[in-house]
């Protein structure tokens, strides 16, 4: 909610970000070697990728020779061992697609990180995680929406059902939603409610939390001052 009031209503400029932090870093390696993975079904192609994108200067944090540049290959050798596991007819990396619904005011946008075809009446979709800490909830919603994107994009029948997985590499642990087309049909309806409700509310609260650390406004935000520990809570 406060991300929307600053992004949206506050009129503050956008803050620059640094892109230099070893979680970030570490994240958006791992997901790019994981998209060049499913595209290429190449393991060696995608290992040398994600080498070279965490060679760039502007990655030195997580350089050859730093902590981070071994986790992020630790990860990315546990995102190949998910990638054997997975059996399907065809894949597709990172999917985006707008979900428009006029008559209710909304668009629902939206990127999934895989997509394969089991059969032609079963698809899975997988979000994959690396960090320390997950909501479920938030994972849940991430599903949800990847759902309806895969529908939208692929175009998928009525008889199609959806398994949708928030894959963490990390921890070796999965999330899994069983997901048929009177599902996403709810999510839409959730996400046209949630927008209702953002343009009744006047006010904005901040919800302290470990995702805080990964905030574009957070040197402006009277809660950041608030301390987590990854491992042990707030």
């Amino acid at each position: 909610m406060k991300q929307y009031w600053f992004r949206y209503l506050s009129g503050q400029s956008w803050p620059e970000r640094d892109d230099n932090e070893p979680p970030l870093v570490i994240g958006k390696a791992v997901h790019r070697a994981m998209h060049i993975l499913t595209q290429s079904q190449n393991e060696d192609v995608a290992r040398q990728q994600l080498d070279i994108y965490l060679r760039m200067p502007k990655h030195s944090c997580a350089a050859p020779g730093t902590e981070s540049y071994d986790e992020a290959r630790e990860l990315f050798e546990k995102g190949i061992q998910a990638h054997r596991s997975l059996d399907a007819e065809e894949s597709w990396a990172e999917r985006e697609t707008l979900a428009p619904w006029p008559s209710r005011g909304v668009e629902v946008s939206a990127r999934v990180d895989r997509v394969d075809r089991k059969t032609s009446s079963h698809y899975v979709v997988i979000d994959w995680k690396t960090g320390n800490y997950e909501d479920e909830d938030q994972t849940d919603i991430q599903l949800d929406i990847g759902h309806v994107a895969a529908r939208r994009t692929l175009r998928l029948g009525r008889e199609v059902h959806v398994t949708a997985i928030g894959w963490n590499l990390r921890k070796d642990e999965q999330r899994v939603r069983e997901l048929v087309r009177a599902d996403a049909q709810a999510t839409m309806e959730l996400m046209a409610a949630n927008a209702d409700r953002m343009q009744r509310t006047s006010e904005f609260p901040a919800t302290p939390g470990p995702a805080c650390k990964f905030c574009d406004w957070r040197s402006q935000c009277p809660e950041s001052d608030v301390t987590w520990d990854d491992n042990q809570g707030s």
